[in-house]
């Protein structure tokens, strides 16, 4: 939501102005940072108790590889904006969810990252299962998938080469 007259911008493949009372989509960093001016209220944004409802359901498929609950590619961006939004406030409450959501998302990442090496062992491609990954999730499950396929070859060299 836009809250004041902002632009324009060019970030060089084209140009944005946000008129205030609008919803207008940009990218995250950009609005990150018009929120830190008070130009933008960012909506969508990851809260604790999403953090408790995704928790939940990894939990109930922790044994099953394939079936990563979907989250936005930018999911872990968005949780670094909670933790320095709630960083900015200063009391014992604010302490205990800061804690709480840390463990939670500890446990999150836990139960992700299992699933992921499962897929990338089982040489799983599948353009759903993509779908359902953060970008840094991708980039872990590539080069774990990598290492399997290169990794005895790069160890002990190629044993057909003179």
């Amino acid at each position: 939501m836009v809250l004041e007259d902002w632009g324009p911008f060019d970030n060089g493949i084209e140009e944005s102005i946000l008129n205030k009372g609008t919803e207008d989509e940009i990218e995250l960093w950009l609005a990150n940072i018009l929120r830190e001016r008070g130009i933008v209220k960012m909506i969508d944004m990851v809260t604790i108790d999403e953090l408790g409802r995704i928790l939940f359901q990894e939990k109930q498929t922790a044994s099953v590889p394939a079936s990563l609950v979907k989250l936005p590619k930018d999911f872990y961006f968005k949780v670094r904006i909670l933790f320095n939004e709630l960083k900015k406030k200063n009391d014992v409450a604010t302490y205990e969810n800061i804690k709480k959501a840390y463990q939670m998302l500890s446990e999150i990442m836990s139960i992700r990252i299992r699933k992921i090496i499962q897929l990338a062992y089982l040489n799983v491609e599948d353009e759903n299962l993509m779908d359902r990954m953060t970008t840094e999730e991708i980039l872990v499950y590539k080069n774990i998938k990598y290492a399997i396929e290169k990794g005895p070859g790069d160890i002990i060299g190629n044993p057909f080469s003179a």
